[in-house]
């Protein structure tokens, strides 16, 4: 059987031919068949290792095989340098990990996200703002991206069919977020990606271990039934199934939506009826205007109408700031049961050891504020 023969290598091959014939003329004609037709054997398989082999050894070598989100291997580049993010929540994970520098696309936009850019500047040089519903696969691969990261599997088959090596993402639980940060310290490759991933993983393990010693004594009737409102125009609320619903329950609540899903669509009516304890806002719900018919629910008259911190990311979502979110929901929550911890300080210590950045006094306040930072770069 003739093998295939890469259009590349096809002018080595033939030099490889060359020298055999001329070497082959060289031999001598006394000796027997079968020694003359062992050296021409010897002569062709150094000749095939030299146009088929050497490539694809080096292939093999700068590559690794990473398991995503959905259970599919995927090919990535050894230390990939040029990474397309175009899941939102994600972005935050790759900084932590420490390959800000690596991500040259992304979902985000320094409008939206103004505590990302301020504390990862070099992503100010990236193309922003690129979705995977609408990102151009040409695009991507003139700028060689050499991993692309989104949310959903079916745009990742869609990508890699077109030779992008694309990872799915996503996850709905802690666990499975803990899962998707070891994969993505696997794709880049690099010792502090997987060391930095080990320490998340032990704080994650702690802070849940230390939730659950002291929930798993409230009684329940004590334990608040909360509603997260993901946004008011349009009125969308976050169900059961979601990372919200996770870190309710973990932190000591019940989740008041019966339904499941995120950004669920409802209305007044429905929230009425389902009458929480306590109503959480996400960051960026404006203020009620004074003829609200919120104003009339008995949580935002008893002050349990409360808006989420949110910093790199919004902490009520899908980032690495979940280990923050759930200290202040617990807190939230159950403010006797958790006044030993200090929210302001774990705040700074979390910045200074997973994004190496040493937050303000103010900057403080304006994240558990849900403000933007005081300057941008």
């Amino acid at each position: 059987m003739v093998p295939h023969i890469a259009p590349g290598r096809t002018i080595f091959y033939n030099i490889y031919l060359n020298l055999i014939e001329v070497r082959m003329r060289a031999l001598p004609l006394s000796g027997s068949k079968n020694r003359r037709s062992f050296l021409l054997a010897g002569l062709l398989g150094t000749a095939l290792a030299g146009a088929f082999l050497s490539p694809l050894s080096a292939h093999s070598a700068q590559a690794r095989t990473v398991v995503d989100m959905s259970g599919t291997p995927v090919e990535i580049k050894d230390n990939p340098t040029a990474i397309a993010d175009l899941w939102f929540a994600h972005n935050e994970l790759l900084v932590m990990l420490g390959a800000a520098d690596k991500i040259k696309v992304t979902a985000e936009k320094p409008s939206d996200r103004p505590w990302l850019f301020k504390i990862a500047p070099v992503l100010l040089k990236a193309e922003t703002g690129v979705h995977p519903d609408t990102v151009n696969p040409e695009d991507l691969l003139a700028r060689h991206i050499d991993l692309v990261i989104v949310p959903q599997r079916g745009q990742a088959d869609a990508l890699r069919k077109l030779g992008l090596p694309t990872l799915h993402a996503q996850y709905t639980t802690v666990p499975q977020m803990l899962q998707s940060i070891d994969m993505t310290a696997e794709a880049l490759g690099t010792q502090q990606a997987r060391e930095v991933a080990g320490v998340y993983r032990q704080k994650m393990d702690a802070l849940i271990t230390l939730l659950h010693s002291r929930v798993a004594k409230l009684p329940a009737a004590s334990r608040p039934r909360v509603l997260h409102i993901a946004t008011l125009n349009p009125l969308q609320i976050d169900g059961q199934n979601t990372m919200i619903d996770t870190w309710i329950k973990a932190a000591g609540g019940e989740n008041a939506a019966t339904v499941s899903g995120n950004h669920r669509p409802t209305t007044f009516e429905q929230i009425a009826t389902w009458n929480p304890d306590i109503v959480i806002v996400g960051p960026t719900v404006g203020e009620l205007d004074a003829s609200s018919p919120f104003r009339s629910l008995p949580a935002f008259q008893k002050g349990k109408w409360v808006r989420n911190p949110q910093g790199v990311f919004p902490w009520d979502r899908y980032g690495c700031e979940e280990l923050l979110q759930l200290e202040w929901a617990a807190k939230l929550f159950h403010p006797a049961e958790f006044a030993d911890l200090d929210m302001r300080q774990d705040l700074r210590n979390f910045y200074q050891t997973f994004f190496h950045y040493a937050l303000t006094d103010d900057d403080i306040t304006r994240i558990l504020a849900a403000q933007p930072p005081a300057s941008t770069p």
